[in-house]
């Protein structure tokens, strides 16, 4: 009898405290929040006793507070997983993989054919150097008195200050070789 008495006076404390809680609401946008809020906690205090009686030993904050432990566990190792990912340079390969690509559409786009193209980058994954090995598309030229090699020469710097400019690096740091 004791303890239906103590659990209804924790009950009408309970539902005192959260109508007050209820009816101060700020604003009436915020009081649909706050009635969700209170019903689970009504909820919780009902279900709580019920529990206890049809053999369910513990009590459920303290099931709840364990299962937010293995939750936070569970995230603290998917951390330390993303950590280790971060660690041994996934990250950094990636990276320089999707540059290799892009300065590949670059050289095709300027009527080179790419054979090889090594990135690599920096602490900071800024372009350490940069190295692309091209090869002239087959197109026939007709070229009457000039040097064509001088006009190849050109068109590879030309290309060197390109993607210089693209990736907001000296031109200093990629080498072209044919």
């Amino acid at each position: 009898m004791e303890g239906i008495l103590g659990w209804l006076k924790n009950y009408s404390l309970v539902v005192l405290l959260l109508t007050v809680l209820t009816q101060t609401a700020a604003k009436k946008e915020y009081r649909r929040y706050i009635q969700l809020f209170v019903e689970i906690i009504w909820v919780i205090t009902l279900v709580n006793p019920l529990l206890a009686v049809l053999g369910k030993n513990g009590d459920l904050f303290e099931k709840i507070s364990y299962d937010s432990f293995w939750q936070g566990l569970e995230s603290i190792k998917m951390d330390r997983e993303k950590l280790d990912f971060l660690d041994e340079g996934y990250y950094v390969k990636y990276y320089e993989r999707a540059i290799e690509a892009d300065v590949k559409l670059l050289a095709e786009n300027s009527g080179y054919e790419v054979i090889q193209t090594t990135v690599s980058l920096d602490e900071e994954y800024g372009v350490e150097e940069m190295e692309i090995q091209l090869k002239k598309q087959k197109v026939k030229k007709v070229v009457i008195g000039e040097d064509t090699k001088r006009e190849e020469r050109g068109e590879l710097l030309a290309l060197r200050d390109k993607i210089a400019s693209y990736y907001q690096i000296g031109a200093d740091k990629i080498s072209i070789r044919e």
